[in-house]
């Protein structure tokens, strides 16, 4: 694999001695600096449009905002194809062609020298107004977003080109793409990482490494996640770091520094995970890696401030059956349509609660049986109903069999959660310890 670096401060140096010195000493090089100057050009240039020229650039602006995914296709004709999607730009995917050069500038350097605009807005110097803030708040520094649109080239091969931002000096990376890489679909590809990685309905997740101890994540759905040791401190041993998802996982701006519950322990370290499709966590680039998962599905599952909502379309066994029995029941009965299964919690009475709904033409009916949820593991539930409910299910509760039914099996085993993602597990399982073909599905709301 080829590889080449130039050192645009070498380059020079050596400029100046050779200039300065006589002719008793011998030229370290067989050529002049200007033309490895223009030799590294032409192969930059070449490596840029190698294979299709098609990349995926890994860009960062500032440390306050996440990474930003676009794809770029360099034409030997000095023209590139700029395509990405962000909020930046309408959240709709973009695709438009401008001018590229590589100049010398102290050393080559990828020039994007005409207007993009979808891609040279970040180094506008503009006031930024955030197309997704909930108030009018404007950051009226005039910097923007602090971002690059001419890069210092400080190496490459045929997969990787490692850049620096020529005014702001933020390290960047061209990671090469098939050239028959359709560009819309790479962009939702990432979308779709973004989709498996973070849910808003999930505040926190956890950081484990390698010797056991925990920190706790917030703010990653934002691109910036903040962190601190579970058994630390959240106010004082708390710090941040900004991350770009790719197709395979994020990576960090910087490493992140996190630091550990032990006063004065040197930080814990990290810098890129990739998706582990098996269990649906993302698993750090290392020997000895790190793991981020959500909490444990029991603390989801019980946490009040999720709701989760029945899905009898996947259900099996006796709690799909019963589900049926249910709905055919109040259909027969009272001539109403069967809405929803519900777990939740009721803080009007501090218990949690099996929430159902019905409705008849335009009247919807709702009644609350409520249970109390024990975890006797991390990611076990057992349920305990003690005969109460509310004043809407009081009819159903004493009049529905089924209904009955299904309280009684919901508290006869211990349920076993699980889900095919461990960092943002929208949909559990929870399967009868009793019976593995009882399994009921449910979706967060």
């Amino acid at each position: 694999m080829k590889r080449f670096l130039y050192i645009a401060t070498m380059l020079a140096a050596v400029a100046t001695a050779t200039t300065s010195c006589k002719s008793e000493v011998e030229d370290i090089f067989d050529s002049s600096a200007a033309e490895r100057t223009q030799q590294a050009m032409d192969e930059y240039t070449a490596a840029l449009t190698a294979n299709g020229g098609k990349w995926v650039l890994e860009y960062f602006t500032n440390s306050g905002e996440p990474g930003y995914v676009y794809v770029f296709t360099f034409h030997e004709n000095g023209s590139v194809t700029i395509s990405g999607k962000n909020k930046w730009i309408g959240n709709a995917f973009k695709s438009e062609t401008s001018a590229w050069e590589v100049i010398s500038d102290n050393g080559p350097v990828l020039t994007l020298n005409t207007y993009n605009t979808i891609f040279h807005l970040f180094a506008n110097p503009d006031n930024v107004i955030d197309p997704e803030a909930s108030s009018d708040e404007i950051d009226e520094t005039g910097y923007g977003h602090y971002g690059d649109y001419e890069f210092m080239l400080m190496e490459a091969n045929d997969q990787v080109i490692r850049l620096k931002g020529k005014k702001w000096g933020v390290t960047h990376y061209l990671r090469h793409l098939d050239s028959e890489t359709d560009d819309a679909a790479y962009i939702a590809q990432v979308d779709d990482m973004k989709a498996k990685l973070f849910n808003a309905k999930f505040k926190t997740l956890i950081l484990t490494d390698a010797t056991g101890e925990r920190f706790v994540l917030s703010d990653g759905i934002k691109g910036v996640f903040s962190g601190y040791p579970e058994a630390g401190d959240a106010i004082t041993q708390v710090s941040s770091a900004n991350f770009i998802v790719t197709a395979t996982g994020i990576r960090f701006m910087n490493s992140f520094e996190l630091m550990r519950a032990k006063v004065g322990a040197d930080p814990l370290e990290v810098k890129e995970f990739t998706y582990n499709a098996e269990d649906g966590s993302l698993v750090e680039v290392s020997e000895t890696p790190t793991i981020i998962t959500a909490p444990s599905f029991s603390t989801l599952f019980t946490d009040q401030t999720l709701s989760w909502k029945v899905d009898n379309t996947t259900s099996t066994g006796q709690p799909a059956t019963l589900y049926t029995a249910v709905a055919d029941e109040i259909k027969a009965e009272l001539k109403e349509t069967f809405r929803q299964f519900v777990f939740t919690y009721d803080k009007t009475v501090g218990k949690g609660s099996l929430s159902f709904q019905s409705s008849y033409r335009n009247k919807t009916y709702k009644g609350n049986i409520y249970f109390t949820a024990e975890t006797p593991a991390d990611n076990e539930v057992k349920f305990t109903f003690d005969g109460t409910y509310d004043s809407g299910a009081k009819y159903y509760y004493e009049n529905i069999a089924a209904l009955k039914q299904l309280v009684e099996l919901l508290q006869s085993t211990t349920w076993t959660l699980q889900s095919a993602s461990r960092i943002a597990p929208a949909t559990m399982q929870l399967v009868s310890q009793a019976n593995a073909g009882d399994v009921l599905v449910v979706n967060v709301q």
